[in-house]
């Protein structure tokens, strides 16, 4: 037993070596950025590669800053931390001389898949833009819109976006489905768009989409994957870092398929604080936010988000119990290193939870990430010398009226901090209108449209309420003036063509559909009115094309699979007229006429 004790305390006590200790942990932890073809400014590979900077390795390994990961608390995915032994392992084999031990017995460096994680992507998107980075200068931000070509609904489950120059130090991805980021990119001198805001580009299906060094590509479990429609565009948001040399970015995305469809979708909650005002040499400035919850809620993935000035963030879920459980924490924050995080196991919240997030801000020269010598007033805004405070969150809910209900709690919030935010206020109106609540709906119409008279979007709800309580001639007024305001309002156009069309006003509909779809043209709904008015009109085939559209868009469109039955029906196409109508009539079982048309058809 005493030879048995004292070999094992030699063999504790011995100086680590690299080639037994040493090169598994870096390989694991440092290589997949720190090699060739990545960010990272050197490479991480071999014994020289780290022997050489062993001293800073373990400088920057202590002090938490490599490999880079920001939450101190919180259980995610693909978590990069290294673990308290394994820092202080690196510190024992610096401290011994970094000794290589057995060359012979080291593990080679790891092997990398040349080009895609997974596979060959399904599909490939390249941007025609090429983002010129000059070889000094002040970070910049930029945002590519690519149009995205497929003929069909897709479902998403799992994309890679490639940098393909270090250059990029992160990226956000975003899709938009109306035409707006295209004009945004027209107005705009140079590639894409500048700023912080990726503007009506949203995360699909509240899936969060981005790329940082290191970052895994993960497939989505099946019913996870999020919906991709013809007409859509993706709008990647780059943050570019010179180099020191002239560089050139253009990036590609790759997109993998599936056939199971969407059946979960997250619901993104954001709290902020844009009361952001820090004098200069203020070292602890706070924001905060609060959003309690009407129902239970399965927490899924988080999105913080700050710029440079913040140093400390916490997000916490107070139980009805009194309880409280921090979600995520943040001791030292840094912009460069922003990401989004994915709960390892995924997190109930009962009714009554009241979400919270705090960050601290510092403005003074203490800061290391401050770009300001000496510091600056910084207020709150959108430019990356102003500042954010942001927690956004993806959740799951029940079923549709836990969905409304999140919402109106959501919105009643933000009215809370920002009563005279005319766009939230006809969010009010819209959930009030859905609800019946039409006395409701109509005071915020008035109030948003007296804070903001030229918002086209007033009217559009204005005429939305009127039609609901049966005002027709009133709503077709609202309509009209909202086109006035704008009269590229495609959802305007939209409801005006729908409300014409009802009114036997065939034509007029059609000029309003037509119109819609060059806004909205990735619209099922657009697709299905048009092609109603071209039924309406005699016209069978072209009213054939834009219902085969419609479902394309959406599969599970009743209304567009029954009207292309009988559209194929008149057209003499007995077996197409009875795939769509059999297809209509598996959404809807029930339903006599469709059974009738099915009869008509004969055997």
């Amino acid at each position: 037993m005493m030879l048995a004790w004292a070999a094992t305390t030699r063999g504790q006590n011995a100086a680590p070596t690299w080639a037994r200790d040493i090169a598994p942990l870096v390989h694991r932890a440092c290589a997949n950025c720190h090699r060739p073809g990545q960010p990272a400014p050197f490479a991480l590979l071999t014994f020289d590669d780290v022997w050489k900077r062993r001293a800073q390795i373990v400088e920057v390994t202590q002090a938490g800053v490599m490999p880079p990961w920001l939450p101190v608390h919180g259980e995610f995915a693909d978590d990069r931390r290294l673990r308290a032994d394994e820092i202080a392992l690196l510190q024992r084999w610096a401290d011994a001389g970094g000794q290589r031990g057995d060359a012979t017995k080291e593990p080679a460096p790891p092997q990398f898949t040349e080009g895609w994680q997974l596979r060959e992507p399904d599909l490939v998107v390249t941007a025609t833009d090429v983002i010129e980075v000059p070889a000094s200068g002040p970070d910049r931000v930029r945002n590519l819109v690519l149009p995205i070509a497929v003929d069909r609904l897709r479902f998403v489950e799992a994309i890679e976006i490639q940098p393909r120059n270090r250059a990029v130090h992160h990226a956000v991805l975003g899709v938009d489905a109306t035409r707006e980021s295209r004009r945004r990119d027209a107005e705009d001198d140079g590639p894409g768009f500048g700023g912080m805001s990726l503007g009506t580009a949203q995360p699909p299906d509240g899936n969060f989409l981005g790329w940082t060094p290191g970052k895994s590509v993960r497939r989505a479990p099946p019913g996870q994957a999020w919906r991709l429609r013809p007409g859509d565009d993706f709008v990647l948001q780059l943050h570019l870092v010179p180099t020191g040399k002239p560089e050139r970015v253009q990036p590609a995305i790759g997109l993998y398929f599936t056939d199971a469809p969407t059946t979960t979708t997250f619901v993104p909650v954001v709290l902020f604080d844009d009361k952001i005002d820090i004098e200069a040499g203020v070292r602890d400035f706070t924001a905060r936010d609060h959003l309690d919850l009407p129902v239970p809620v399965v927490l899924h993935a988080i999105y913080p988000h700050a710029h440079w000035l913040c140093r400390r963030m916490r997000g916490t879920a107070t139980l009805p119990s009194g309880e409280q459980r921090v979600l995520f924490g943040v001791d030292a924050w840094d912009f460069d290193w922003q990401d989004d995080y994915r709960f390892a196991t995924p997190i109930e919240l009962p009714a009554g939870t009241r979400l919270a997030m705090e960050y601290v801000f510092d403005n003074s020269e203490h800061n290391p990430n401050n770009p300001s010598r000496p510091p600056q007033r910084v207020r709150f805004g959108q430019a990356s010398s102003d500042e954010m405070a942001t927690w956004t969150i993806a959740v799951t809910v029940a079923d549709r009226a836990a969905r409304i209900a999140l919402d109106t709690a959501d919105v009643a919030r933000q009215l809370e901090k920002v009563p005279d935010a005319w766009n939230v206020l006809l969010r009010h109106a819209r959930l009030a209108r859905e609800r019946g609540d039409f006395a409701v709906a109509q005071r915020s119409i008035e109030r948003a449209r007296a804070i903001s008279p030229g918002a086209a979007d007033c009217a559009l709800e204005a005429g939305m309420l009127a039609e609901a309580q049966n005002q027709l001639d009133e709503a077709r007024r609202e309509y009209e003036a909202a086109l006035r305001l704008d009269p590229d309002r495609g959802l305007a156009h939209l409801q005006l063509g729908a409300l014409l069309g009802r009114q036997g006003r065939g034509e007029d509909a059609f000029t309003h559909f037509e119109q819609a779809l060059r806004s909205l043209p990735n619209a099922a709904i657009v697709h299905s009115n048009l092609a109603t008015a071209h039924f309406q009109l005699g016209r069978l085939a072209s009213a054939a094309t834009h219902y085969d559209r419609a479902v394309a868009l959406d599969p599970d469109y009743f209304t567009a699979w029954f009207n292309l039955g009988r559209v194929r029906a008149r057209l003499g196409e007995a077996a197409a007229a009875r795939t769509a109508l059999q297809r209509a009539l598996a959404l809807r079982p029930d339903d006599a006429r469709v059974r009738a048309e099915l009869d008509s058809l004969g055997k």
